[in-house]
């Protein structure tokens, strides 16, 4: 095949390449590349995608530590009500509250040792006979105050009486990121058998 260039009716620069044996003309260009307005074009639009990227990112990462915080407070918040209520239904006597009273810790006489919860540094503690505080909450748990008040309830017709506490606890995710933080606040009462 014969190729024959041509530089009629173009810019000087450019080049004409015909096939002799085609009516078809290509324009040939010396000029390769991107001009500057292209380049502009494509790294907005990819700017664009990075920052859309970017916040779907962000918001999966804050939807998880919100969900691992709500899932660590509400587990928390059950058992330490389980390990209580276990205790106050199993207890003979309830020493601390005193009737009526609110009281930060709560005292009950299971099987003749004597039960005590507190709230020291945020974590919610079992103590029995004086002996050493078992943790009820773990580290990533923080307890608040909790609030124990005792009540009970004379039935004159079977000449005995109810006693039965009541918990108020709240506990929240301790930690430093506001992304991550949920509390939970419990209001339960429990009857002893």
């Amino acid at each position: 095949m014969k190729y024959k260039t041509s530089k009629i009716g173009m810019n000087s620069g450019e080049k004409k390449i015909e096939n002799e044996n085609s009516p078809f003309s290509i324009p040939h260009s010396p000029q390769r590349g991107v001009s500057l307005l292209e380049l502009l074009i494509y790294v907005a639009i990819l700017s664009v995608l990075v920052v859309i990227v970017a916040n779907a990112f962000i918001s999966l990462a804050k939807g998880r530590g919100q969900s691992e915080a709500r899932s660590e407070v509400n587990s928390a918040v059950r058992f330490a009500n389980q390990v209580i209520k276990q205790d106050i239904k199993n207890a003979q006597t309830v020493t601390t509250p005193l009737l009526g009273t609110p009281a930060s810790t709560l005292s009950v006489t299971v099987s003749g040792n004597i039960v005590m919860y507190d709230v020291v540094g945020g974590v919610l503690r079992r103590t029995v006979n004086a002996g050493t505080p078992e943790p009820i909450n773990g580290s990533s748990v923080w307890a608040e105050m909790p609030v124990f008040t005792r009540f009970e309830n004379y039935n004159s017709i079977l000449n005995a009486t109810t006693t039965a506490v009541l918990i108020e606890m709240t506990m929240r995710y301790n930690a430093s990121s506001t992304d991550w933080t949920y509390s939970d606040t419990s209001r339960t009462t429990i009857t002893l058998r």
